[in-house]
């Protein structure tokens, strides 16, 4: 199937979504808003897909919001966040596969939030991260001030988000909003290289270890534990289990 303005690449049980309006640093406009969503609607329940690659084409990952769109269907900003841009956010968040954002330049704006709602991310070096938002006299948004302070904590977040600061590629590698941090010519390979590895792996145990993951950011260490407990029981002695055991040994 093919998108208006984004590119989907499915290989190796690897699907690389490439947000596609070069011109505009890949900033969303309504179309990209709906074809992202569609496209995440659909990886969700694709059982020949392990792992989702999120990239911009060109030299940005995304700016953010497209400010010189005019023609639109939402009734205000509110709408839009609530009814375009939520649903790919949470599909991204809730995806039963690890996403991995490959940022390739800016990622700006709700971009910063579209980055930060992947789950691993590995970044060109003079790529960057920034919440612009405050330039513009205008608040985080897309989940921002939630996903940034879990990551950095609460003091670190609000210092970049008030002064509208870039969190470079090294600075996001020593905070830990970056798994790693590459060559913008070597993006594309380490990023293949990496997805490929996570790939060949049990998608059961990867499914249940992103949720359990994910809910450890608001649940209680009993809760945590017994999720573990449950999930443990419904995937230990299954075929993958067996083989990835006898593999072990061998």
């Amino acid at each position: 199937m093919s998108y208006e303005t984004i590119k989907l690449d499915i290989n190796n049980k690897v699907a690389t979504i490439t947000l596609n309006r070069p011109k505009m640093m890949n900033a969303f406009n309504e179309q990209l808003i709906w074809d992202v969503g569609e496209v995440t609607d659909k990886l969700k329940n694709d059982l020949q897909v392990r792992v989702v690659v999120i990239t911009g084409e060109g030299r940005g990952f995304t700016a953010g919001a497209d400010l010189s769109e005019r023609d639109s269907s939402w009734t205000d900003t509110k709408d839009a966040l609530l009814r375009g841009y939520f649903p790919f956010l949470k599909n991204i968040i809730d995806m039963p596969k690890p996403v991995i954002g490959s940022i390739n330049g800016a990622a700006a704006g709700i971009g910063a939030a579209v980055a930060m709602a992947c789950d691993l991310r590995i970044m060109a070096k003079d790529a960057y991260i920034m919440s612009v938002f405050s330039n513009i006299a205008l608040v985080p948004d897309g989940g921002l001030s939630f996903l940034l302070t879990r990551a950095i904590g609460y003091s670190r977040a609000l210092e970049y988000a008030i002064e509208a600061k870039k969190i470079s590629a090294d600075e996001c590698l020593n905070l830990g909003i970056a798994n790693k941090v590459v060559e913008l010519d070597q993006l594309q390979k380490a990023t293949v290289d990496w997805a490929e590895y996570l790939a060949k792996r049990s998608p059961q145990a990867l499914a249940h270890t992103k949720k359990l993951m994910r809910d450890s950011i608001t649940q209680s260490y009993d809760e945590i534990y017994n999720d573990e407990a449950e999930a443990q029981l419904s995937i230990f002695g299954n075929e993958e289990n067996l083989e990835g055991v006898k593999a072990f040994f061998d």
